[in-house]
Order: C-alpha cells, then structure tokens, then sequence
C-alpha cells in the first residue's frame, strides 16, 4: 500500500514473501552513500529520504520489524559509505537521539540493505517529554510572538496536554477555568487591538497607508506578488488558521507589508469571489481534535473581510483581505500528522483525532479502584500499542506468576510446564532424544512446551504439527521448534515463520517488552531422519544483526515477564466501566484450566466458588476456540439462563450469546462450539437443553466433536426445580475454581459462613463432598477489607431514605452511578420500591434504570437472579420481610446477592421483630 502525502512517494509495501519471521516493509529501490546521495535530483533525494523515514516510523509504532531497500548505486559498500548525512539527520530527528543504535541497525546483504527496527518505547521516563509515538510532522501550529511556528513533536505534547487540562478544569465544578481564561484573553485582545478591530471595521484603505500597529502575538502582514497570490494564499490559509485559532486568536492582513504600509493586491470580480470561497472552504478542510464535550456544535470561527484601496486621487487601485480568527478551546490541525502504523497486510497514516488521542494516553484512572488493583505495565514505559495491565491486590503480582510459570534455575535447563512435558515425551519418546540434541550446547535456559504456540498466540492450529517448543536460553536467540509429524513443507515452515512473528508482536505490543528481540523459527520431524528437509534450515539466525539474537542476563528477566503478562492478559470488565480499555490477569489456577484442557478436553465440566471468575474463563475459552479453529463468531454460542448476562456478553462481538429459552426455540445448525454459564440455575420445562447442546457440538456433520464446556457453582442455585443437568457422579472429567478473585476479604468472610451451612444442611440436591473439598481450599484474592453491614429499617420509605443518603455519600466520594446495584429479592420488591427510590433519586439527580435496554451506565434497581453473574462495586441487597423461611434456597439466594458485590455490601430488610434472624446472622 502506498503512502499517501503531498510529496511523490515510492511504493511501500508489506513483504510477506521474505523469510524473516517480522514484518517486512519493501521500499523499492533507494540510493544510499553520502557521495552518491549528492549527486541525485534534489526531488528525487527528498522523495526517498521521506519514503524511508515514512516506514521506519510506521514501524517504530507497530513493535518493529526490517526495511528492505533494494540499492540503486552500484559498488555501494555499508562498511565504507555508510548511508547518507541526510538520512543519517532524518533518522536522528525523527528518533529524537543522536544515537541510531538504539532502535535502528543496518546490514547489506547483496544488494539490498536492510534496516531492523526495534518499537519505539518512552524508558524509564529519561525524557520527561519523549512522546508515546513517532511523527515526521505533527500538522500543528501556534502563532508565537511575530512569527509563526510549525510544533515539533516535544511541542505539540505540551500543547495538547495543556489543552486537556483546561478542559478538565472547565468541566470541573465551580466558574469553569477554561471559559474564564478564553473569556481574558479576548477582552485582553479588544483592550490591545482596539485599533485593529477599528479598522477591521472601516470601509475602505488608503494605498501606501502606514497602520499604526506592528505586527505581533495577534497580528500577521502578509503580501505578494500577483503572479502567485492564489498559491501563496492558499498556502499559508490554513497555518495561519490553525496558528491563530490555537493560541489567542487573531488578524491577518493579506496586502500589507512588513513595513506597515498597505500595498494591496489586483484581483478581477471572478478572483475576489475565489478568495472568499476559498478562505471559507478552509474550515472544511481542517482536522479538529475535541476536548471538550461539544464535539457537534463546536466548530472553528472566522470571518474575512475584503476592503477596497484608493490611492491619493482616490481612484481605486486594489484590494486589503483581512481574516478574523477567535481563539480555539480545542486542537487544529493543518492536515492529518506525518505518522503511520502497520495494520495487518497495510500500512495506513493516522488521523488527527486518533493522533492527538494517542499521544494524551495515559493510565485509566483507577484511583477509586486503588485498593483493588495494582499496576503491572504502564503506558509510559510500554511500545505504543500496549495497553495498560493491572492484577489484583491479594493475587500473585506478575513476577510471583512469571516465577510460577517460568522456574529458572541457574546453571540448568528447565521444563516447563512439566506435566504437559511429560505427557508429550509419553506420547512421543523419541521427542526427548531429538530435544536433546538441539541443547546439547546450551547450558542455562527454560524449554516452554506447548501443544501449539500458535494457539496460545491466537492463531490457528496445524494438525501436522506434535507441539513448538519455544527455548529461551542465555547467550542464544529465542528459538521456536515447531515439531512436525512426518514431512516438512513449505506450508509448515509458513505456519512456524508466522508462530514466531505473532509470538513476537505479542512479548512486545502486549506484553511490553521494549529490547531488540527476534524469534527463530526451526522446523524438527518425528521421527527423526537424517537428512530430511535439510532445505528448510535456512540459518535464520545469521540473516539477524548479533545484538538480535543474543538474550543477556538483563533482558532475559524482562523477556520472561513479557511473556507471562502476553499469555495471561485479557481485557478486563472494569473497561467500559472506567472509560479506557485495559488489561487484567488471569489467575494461575485459570491459566492451567485453559491451557491444560484445550487441546485435550472438548467436554468439560467446571465447578466455580462465587466470585471465582467463571465468566471471565467462559469468555476466554471461547476466544482461543475462534483462534484455534479460525471460526465465524456464528459458529461458537454462549447460553445463560438471565437475558440482562446474555445481554453482557453480546457486548463483547465475539459469539452468539442466547438464553436457554431461546437456545430450545431456535435450531443454532451453525453452531459447533458452545459454552453453558450458571447451569446450576437453568430448568429442563421447555425441553431437554442438555441434549440438544450435546447432539450440536457431537453433530455427524461435524469433522470432529465440538467444545462443550459448562460452568456451574451449586452454592447459588435459584430454584428448586430440575435443571435438567445429568447427575453430579456423571460429570466427566471435572475441573474446580476455588480462589474468590470477585469480592472483598469482608464480603468473602459472610459468604463463606453462608456457603458452609449450606453444604452441613443441604435442602437441594448437590455434590456435597466436591462442594465440600472447594471450601476447604476457598481463599480470598484481596487484601483489601472493603465493609459489609446488615441494617434494618422500620418500612420501604426507611430503607429507601437510608439507600438514596448512601448512594449521595458514595458519589460525592468519588464513585459513579454505574457503579452502584440496588437488589430486591423478587420482581415485586422492584416494582414496589421502583416509585419511592426514584422520588427520593431525583432530588439527587440520579437517573434509576432496569437492567437492559442500554442503562447499564446508570444506577441499577433490579432482581437478584437477573442480576447473576454479574457485578457491581457497590451492592444493596433488600430483603423481603417477613424472611421467606420457607423457601427452601433463601440462603443460596443471599449467596447469589452477596457475592455480586466486589468492595462494599449493605444487606437491608424490614425489621417488624426477632422472627427468622437466624437466616440472614448466617
């Protein structure tokens, strides 16, 4: 794909035909040396000089990769000519560095020379100003003084961050900073300019009139010659604009001089009538950047004025153009930045708005989420497509997890994972031998054995592949064994070559690693055979600059917990939530489930505590099924039981999501995966779900069976009736979540009282000893307290009073509408305590809505079993009154309820005496 500007560009493209496991960009043909650099047209020079600058950026903000230029000089020689001054200052500019050996290294290899590009990163912070991406121009400009200056890239970040502050301080509370500060300074520019305005305001000018004001901050004289009057104005239309309309605002005079004196310009009825649709076009032209919230009816403002010039006779002898530009609260820009990415098989420039967006990026503000989260990998030290990574307090931080996963032992080779080892080395004993003699020269290193890595990295399966092998050792590059069961193929080392380019892009764009890095793809057979496919060992190794494909001590820690956060990530529900998209952890124990039951158990059961992350595990399991399989979104079906779940996971475009209502009423033929959340909760009266589930994903059509997992926590069942589950002594295998990752330690302590009676005093049926052994291995990932009180009321209108007082304390603390749940125990509770919450709200300006219907930004007021399997961070349960002891699954109902809540629960109830206290004192 070719990129697009204003100057003649060379194509570049993509080159997926090279063997280099990275992304190659191939510029055409390039001239490199100084002396034969000065011999070229000084068009062409500037054109490859931009193409080449052009795909090192484009790389530099996509985690790296290889320039190839074919050379164009004969007897060209890297070692004696180097590459040319001018790149050498292009390269140095647009890295901000005089050291190119920090991101960039060349190497000739016959006659192209390639350039290995490392991401682009900010540090440790070094640089205070360093942005988060690279940019030959930013198309920003700012009118300093007299003169008007195109921003350099440290400048724009400080504007646009300035920028956003006084949006911020506009939209805080009390006299809006911002409008203030505009409201000065265009009092300030009447008090100065006075004069200007007045002879804005005037008729007509007199020719060779000497104005009494100089040009300044909010003045510019502009004049030229009739011969390119129209392209010199259209020119310097738009910078002017954006200049002026960027700082304080301002006059620009077209037809006055230097010296003050109106000179003027000729110009017939046609030309007077193109200038004015030209200088009025230009806003149409301009990309803006809103930060504020009046993205619609906030637009640039300017107008012109065309005056008439007399000379001493009074004979008309030419014209003035003056344009009246107002300050700007947002960002103008000329044209869209100089900044490109690669996406894919293209590489596309990036729009002003998703320009500026990136460069003002910066961790989620999770201040009121402080005690629950920690922060693994920031913005400010990650490649420009990471995104930020937080665990949580209480779980193991990412290098407890790294260690866990990755047990380096000095002086030693180590497997890992070691079961997944094992059952390989059973299945396959000659794969031992052949690992053997592959690290026969390595001393110290880890060997990570997957049953395919491409899984793991969100590819697709290969069924002539055993497993990869991905072997990390001092002093080596990273080597990728794809083991292959009998041939090798070209196809083969397609699929290995595109392993380890993924498995790259994610160490770097999401698990932040910022070192030069390269994986080295090698494809091994079973059984061995000497000499076969000795074609396919094309030494990739050596096409790599040295300082590639070397791990030293320093970075090798680094690598490994890249590699943890780029396995473990996965986009966390608090994104919506918070207004920015970032990353969470899975836990040890979610990890090994996935890993260890993809590629060998299609049919699974698991048993989950509340809170444990079952949903999270659902949606993730269905995500690497997509991967592996390469299926259609229609192709993979997640049921619940509530619609306001269902709903929550549609959100997420990754499947169909249905109820189990609509899952028996409709026929799903394209369906081939599919995923059952709360089964524990769903009934068997409007026909046999279970078995349809099983003939769809065991369907004769298809090549093999299906996935067919189902999760399900007994502890929060909601009914009495048949599920239509088999019995709990048929599920086979089984797997078991038992660390509560959902809940503070408080919340924790009064679930795990109720959940404990509810196994020694069974009233429905349940797999009591497997329950049994869950809670006794039950633990609570926070450290944080978070609060949980039981309060009783003397009616509705009480508790209503002390829920809306609450609900004001909570937002005036910093927490928002979307993070409150207000819970009642039956859809009659709701509909009675609907009127009174939403008179005593309203006087609080809070906006009350049901689940659905969009109004999961708003403060909920719903039932307690359609509001499970969700969360909020905040909980009221309100308990009906008297206490329904009869209702034999009331105590798995205050489970259900309880455990929605993350930091803080209240549990309310109507308090008429002592009757039935024991059921909530659990």
């Amino acid at each position: 794909m070719a990129l697009e500007d204003h100057q003649q560009l060379q194509q570049v493209w993509v080159d997926s035909a090279t063997k280099y496991p990275e992304v190659v960009l191939n510029v055409g043909k390039m001239c490199f040396g100084e002396k034969a650099r000065k011999k070229m047209p000084k068009n062409s020079k500037q054109d490859q000089k931009y193409t080449l600058a052009s795909a090192v950026c484009a790389l530099l903000n996509s985690g790296g990769g290889v320039i190839k230029a074919e050379i164009e000089n004969e007897d060209y020689s890297l070692q004696r000519d180097e590459i040319g001054l001018d790149l050498h200052e292009t390269f140095r500019s647009l890295l901000l560095s005089a050291d190119l050996t920090k991101y960039l290294d060349f190497k000739q290899q016959d006659n192209y020379l390639l350039i290995f590009v490392k991401t682009w990163s900010r540090g440790k912070a070094s640089l205070k100003r360093k942005p988060r991406i690279c940019t030959l121009s930013t198309g920003l400009y700012a009118k300093c003084g007299a003169s008007l200056s195109h921003m350099t890239l440290t400048e724009a970040v400080m504007f646009l961050e300035e920028k956003q502050d006084e949006a911020r301080r506009e939209l805080s509370p009390g006299t809006p900073a911002k409008k203030r500060k505009t409201r000065d300074v265009e009092e300030d520019m009447d008090i100065v300019n006075d004069t200007v305005a007045e002879l804005f305001n005037r008729d007509q000018l007199r020719y060779r009139e000497t104005l009494n004001f100089t040009e300044s901050a909010d003045v510019e004289f502009k004049h030229y010659s009739t011969d390119n009057f129209f392209d010199r104005v259209k020119e310097i239309l738009p910078q002017y604009i954006s200049g002026f309309a960027n700082t304080r605002g301002g006059y620009l005079w077209i037809g006055v001089d230097d010296a003050r004196r109106v000179q003027g310009f000729r110009c017939d009825d046609e030309g007077l009538e193109k200038l004015s649709d030209r200088i009025k076009s230009i806003q149409y032209k301009l990309k803006v950047f809103h930060f504020c919230k009046r993205r619609y009816e906030h637009s640039i403002k300017y107008e012109h004025k065309i005056f008439k010039v007399y000379d001493e006779a009074g004979e008309h002898c030419g014209y003035v153009c003056a344009v009246k530009i107002e300050p700007f609260t947002c960002a103008v820009f000329t044209k869209d930045p100089e900044s490109w990415r690669v996406e894919g098989p293209t590489i596309r420039r990036l729009r002003a708005e998703e320009w500026a967006a990136w460069m003002i990026s910066a961790d989620p503000d999770l201040s009121e989420l402080s005690e629950t989260f920690t922060l693994a990998l920031s913005l400010s030290e990650g490649p420009p497509l990471a995104k930020p990574v937080y665990s949580h307090q209480g779980l193991d931080n990412v290098d407890d997890l790294c260690k866990q996963l990755f047990p380096v032992e000095s002086y030693s080779i180590k497997y890992t994972p070691e079961k997944l080892t094992e059952d390989l080395v059973q299945e396959h004993p000659e794969l031992k031998i052949l690992m053997e003699e592959q690290l026969r020269q390595v001393s110290e290193g880890i060997v990570i054995s997957s049953r395919s890595w491409a899984v793991d990295v969100g590819l697709p399966e290969n069924r002539d592949v055993i497993c990869d092998v991905l072997v990390l050792a001092k002093d080596w590059p990273p080597i990728l064994y794809t083991v292959c069961k009998h041939h090798i193929s070209k196809d083969l080392f397609e699929y290995s070559k595109c392993t380890a380019r993924k498995l790259k892009e994610k160490l770097v764009n999401t698990g932040g690693y910022i070192h030069k890095l390269c994986i080295i793809p090698k494809l091994l057979i079973l059984p061995p055979r000497f000499n076969h496919g000795e074609e396919w060992d094309l030494n990739i190794q050596e096409m790599y600059p040295q300082n590639y494909s070397l791990i030293n001590r320093i970075n090798f820690k680094d690598l490994l917990r890249s590699l943890t956060i780029a396995l473990l990530t996965f986009k966390s529900f608090l994104s919506d939530r918070v207004g920015s998209e970032f990353l969470n952890l899975l836990t040890m124990k979610q990890y090994q489930l996935l890993s260890e039951n993809l590629h060998k158990t299609k049919k699974l059961f698991v048993y989950g505590l509340p809170g444990t992350g079952k949903t999270i595990l659902a949606l993730n399991i269905i995500e690497k099924i997509r991967s592996m399989f390469q299926c259609k979104q229609e192709e993979v079906l997640y049921i619940c039981e509530n619609q306001p779940l269902r709903d929550f996971v549609r959100q997420k475009n990754i499947c169909q999501a249905a109820t189990r209502v609509a899952f028996l009423s409709k026929s799903f033929n394209d369906v081939k995966h599919i995923i059952i959340d709360e089964a524990q909760n769903f009934q068997d009266g409007e026909g046999d779900w279970y078995q349809k589930a099983l003939d769809l994903t065991s369907s004769p059509h298809l090549p093999k069976p299906g996935f067919l997992w189902i999760f399900l926590d007994y502890l929060q069942t909601s009914h009495c009736f048949s599920t239509g589950l088999p019995e709990p002594r048929w599920h086979d295998p089984v797997e078991s979540l038992s660390k509560v990752v959902r809940n503070a330690n408080s919340i924790f302590c009064y679930l795990k009282n109720i959940m404990e009676k509810i196994v020694k005093y069974p009233t429905v049926s349940i797999p009591k000893e497997h329950i049994q052994k869950l809670l006794c291995t039950a633990t609570c990932a926070s450290a944080v307290p978070g609060s949980f009180e039981i309060v009783k009321k003397t009616d509705k209108n009480e508790i209503a009073k002390y829920v809306a007082e609450h609900c004001r304390m909570y937002l005036k603390s910093g927490y928002s509408e979307k993070d409150i749940a207000i819970l009642c125990y039956r859809d009659e509770e709701v509909k009675a305590y609907h009127e009174i919450l939403t008179s005593k709200m309203r006087k609080l300006n809070i906006l009350l809505g049901k689940l659905g219907g969009g109004l999961e930004r708003h403060m909920i007021l719903d039932s307690f079993r359609r509001f499970s399997g969700l969360e909020r961070t905040i909980v009221f349960g309100i308990l009906p009154n008297p206490l329904p002891s009869q209702d034999v699954i009331f105590k798995n109902v205050l489970v259900c309820v309880a455990s929605r809540a993350n930091l803080n629960l209240h549990m309310l109830r109507e308090y008429w005496g002592y009757e039935n206290e024991s059921l909530l004192y659990l």
